[in-house]
């Protein structure tokens, strides 16, 4: 499966690797806090070292919550040749596992009664733009969560909005999501067919900071970051995280640097959070949150579409690395790389943080197909 060629927050939505392969490899052993005493310590090394010793990696963080334990290894480091391996805290972007956290915001809305899952996407957009259907089957908020709104990847007015390729969503408005929405006309029913769109979730963040008249971030920090601790988990950058913030590289081995994406795009790819959150994150998803979070959380889970191309609930994507099925989500902004998976029934979950732009996706169903058989 291939990278599409406008910036993206995520790749397509299969466990593949999708990311080119450099065959070229560092010509020493990168370092890590990975000690090797035991069988799981030692898969990890094997696992994480096909991805490390590309020559333009830089640096990954793994955590792995199983039995109710966490594990969490270091390879390489936070910046080119700076000797610091990435641990626990180490911050990166998450790119588009941001769409769960914008996926349990819905489920809340909803159990908050401020919105409905069916209801039609115009309710919440102003009266300019006209009604967003195709054969008279409205665009919901459900088809924004689960990529079936037949809404295209990316604006089509996107790319002339772009001021720094490296940073490319940073200029783009709230105003210009909604023209591009104004002359949208549909090609065929909502609801019917699976395709990824970072603009269709990040209608979907848009429509509940303007529900809620709260920014993306603080949405986040009071209705899920706050209750279940995950205290190093946000969207801007402040001025003490510069030494937890890993630097992130292109493909290709090139500074990048961070993404900063404004509201119209906020619920699709915002979030920078450390491996030691995502872990608390993925243990919210295996029951651990409590009261309307917990109720938000297994909302999101619910499968509301499904056919041979895909099976996802709210954001959510089931996969199967192994066996048996499990919740998924990766992210890839223009310097990092992230992978959760978590499986439900066996209670273990896999995450992986990259600060450079070749995927993830391998190595993570590699660990999860091991944790699965051991």
């Amino acid at each position: 499966m291939k990278i599409i060629a406008l910036p993206v927050l995520s790749f397509a939505f299969h466990f593949s690797a999708v990311a080119q392969s450099f065959p070229l490899q560092k010509d020493h052993q990168a370092p890590t806090s990975n000690l090797l005493v035991t069988a799981l310590d030692k898969e990890v090394d094997s696992i994480a070292r096909s991805y490390i010793q590309q020559l333009n990696a830089v640096g990954l963080s793994v955590g792995i919550l199983k039995d109710g334990k966490t594990y969490f290894y270091g390879y390489g480091t936070t910046a080119k040749d700076n000797g610091r391996i990435p641990d626990a805290t180490t911050l990166f972007e998450i790119g588009s596992i941001s769409k769960t956290f914008t996926a349990t915001l819905l489920a809340i809305a909803i159990g908050e009664k401020k919105v409905r899952l069916n209801d039609p996407v115009n309710n919440y957009l102003p009266d300019s733009i006209p009604s967003l259907q195709y054969n008279n089957r409205v665009v919901t908020l459900r088809d924004l969560s689960n990529h079936s709104s037949a809404i295209p990847r990316m604006p089509s007015n996107f790319q002339s909005a772009v001021t720094d390729p490296k940073d490319p969503y940073r200029s783009y408005t709230v105003d210009e999501l909604y023209s591009f929405l104004k002359h949208l006309q549909l090609t065929r029913e909502p609801g019917k067919e699976f395709e990824y769109s970072n603009t269709a979730v990040g209608l979907l963040g848009t429509i509940l900071q303007k529900v809620y008249h709260m920014s993306y971030e603080e949405l986040i920090l009071k209705y899920i970051c706050g209750p279940l601790g995950m205290n190093d988990t946000r969207v801007a950058i402040r001025q003490n995280d510069s030494a937890t913030f890993a630097k992130g590289y292109s493909e290709n081995g090139v500074y990048n640097g961070p993404w900063n994406l404004p509201a119209p795009f906020a619920g699709a790819g915002s979030i920078r959070s450390p491996a030691r959150d995502m872990l608390i994150y993925a243990d919210a998803q295996l029951g651990k949150a409590r009261g309307s979070l917990h109720k938000a959380i297994q909302l999101t889970h619910d499968t509301t579409f499904s056919n041979h191309q895909a099976t996802l609930g709210l954001n959510w994507l089931y996969i199967k690395p192994g066996h048996e099925k499990v919740l998924f989500h990766n992210g890839g902004t223009g310097g990092y790389r992230a992978y959760l998976a978590i499986h439900t029934r066996r209670k273990f979950a896999v995450v992986l943080l990259s600060n450079c732009a070749i995927s993830v996706d391998k190595e993570g169903n590699a660990l999860m197909k091991w944790l699965e058989r051991n």
